[in-house]
């Protein structure tokens, strides 16, 4: 029969004990859990904080940037920076129409004189 080894979770930490690695799935994200080179029996005889100490070192050392990780979410969800830029390009936009249509009504009264004009000279 196959010995427990021991799984972790690179994304939320959580460990458990398998027989087979197809079995290592984490409950709480449903992550494929990564094997701890460390066989059951040491692990065992770790105390809590050890353990801690231990699944916070292979995460670290597993993921480069647990600021990007934690920021992730907020960079997803970040409503108001979405606002605040769409709210600048419209701004942007309506100030490129105001130009765009006194352009128009200017070339618009500029036929219309010449118009006349042409009509006068007749």
């Amino acid at each position: 029969m196959r010995e427990l080894s021991v799984y972790y979770c690179a994304k939320c930490g959580y460990y458990a004990y398998y027989q087979l690695p197809q079995n290592a799935s984490c409950p709480r994200c449903c992550e494929k859990m990564k094997l701890l080179n460390m066989p059951y029996q040491l692990f065992m005889d770790l105390n809590c904080e050890e353990r801690d100490q231990l699944l916070s070192r292979e995460i670290l050392k597993n993921c480069p940037s647990v600021v990007a990780r934690i920021t992730e979410p907020h960079r997803k969800a970040n409503q108001r920076e979405t606002i605040a830029i769409l709210s600048a390009k419209i701004n942007e936009l309506e100030d490129e129409n105001k130009k765009l249509n006194e352009t128009v009504a200017w070339m618009h009264q500029t036929i219309w004189d010449l118009v006349r004009k042409n009509e006068n000279s007749k």
